[in-house]
């Protein structure tokens, strides 16, 4: 290379060296993607400072279904004489009938009668049957059942285990009596399912029947000195059925056990000139095979 051309040349170099660069950095411009920043990702600057968003109040608790008043359906259903009917509200909020009935109710009429009380809602109905032959004796102390459930200390029986209690064969029959609020003489017969009567008290070995207001008498304990019963068939749904009154029903003992067909006239009879302080009350057991 001639050294005379090195001044021409030189300011040639530089320009095409100065379009090189600023061709490079326009390239370098549009070449890099471009990224969205969101506001979460940016830094504040280093003196700012951050508010924290205000906090959400919480949703409300959703509204609690109203508990539907029983009382009304209890009342109509007290007046079924040859049933031991119960009503409870489910967790589900449906109401429920339940128990155990001696004469024809029908399911579908409790359910119809439910939503005379329980507007828009169709009960739940689940009642067994027992002997109809029950139905007789519930009848005739109806009304001195209603008498006792208006008392503010009634007389009760109290068998172990609630209503509808169940019972094996061979297992002891074992329950409580408390006395109405005024002293009183128990008349306390067991119906069975088959037509029979068996006068619990009194009895040969316990011939009073005499207790005192609020008193509580057990009865079927072995070993208190009394008469004990066990569980035997036939087997199905039976009846114990107390009475309480000033004065003993019968002049004299029954036979401690006797159909059912002679025993109800004669309890009739007698009722018919008790006092009318008179009450009882009934409960309905199941009893099957071991």
């Amino acid at each position: 290379m001639n050294d005379a051309f090195a001044p021409t040349l030189a300011p040639t170099r530089w320009r095409h060296r100065c379009a090189a660069a600023l061709l490079a950095v326009a390239i370098g411009m549009t070449a890099w993607p471009v990224h969205a920043t969101t506001a979460s990702e940016a830094e504040p600057p280093a003196d700012s400072e951050t508010t924290p968003a205000p906090a959400l109040p919480a949703p409300p608790d959703p509204p609690r279904p109203a508990v539907p008043d029983l009382s009304g359906l209890r009342t109509a259903l007290a007046e079924f004489q040859c049933a031991e009917l119960e009503v409870a509200v489910g967790t589900d909020q449906r109401v429920a009938i339940s128990g155990l009935s001696a004469g024809d109710t029908d399911p579908d009429s409790l359910a119809l009668l439910a939503q005379d009380y329980v507007t828009g809602q169709r009960a739940a109905v689940d009642v067994e049957r027992a002997s109809p032959a029950l139905c007789e004796p519930l009848t005739l102390i109806g009304a001195l059942r209603t008498s006792n459930a208006g008392l503010a200390a009634p007389l009760a029986i109290r068998l172990k285990g609630g209503t509808g209690t169940v019972l094996d064969g061979g297992q002891e029959l074992v329950f409580d009596v408390t006395a109405p609020d005024f002293p009183a003489h128990l008349q306390v017969d067991y119906f069975t399912s088959d037509g029979d009567v068996v006068h619990l008290l009194p009895n040969p070995l316990e011939i009073s029947g005499r207790v005192e207001a609020g008193a509580v008498r057990r009865l079927g304990e072995r070993g208190a000195g009394g008469r004990f019963w066990s569980i035997g068939p036939p087997y199905g749904h039976e009846l114990i059925v107390v009475i309480a009154s000033p004065t003993p029903l019968f002049p004299s003992p029954r036979p401690e056990a006797e159909p059912a067909s002679s025993y109800l006239p004669a309890l009739k009879q007698a009722l018919d000139g008790a006092a009318p302080t008179t009450v009882a009350t009934a409960r309905f057991l199941k009893t099957r095979a071991p």
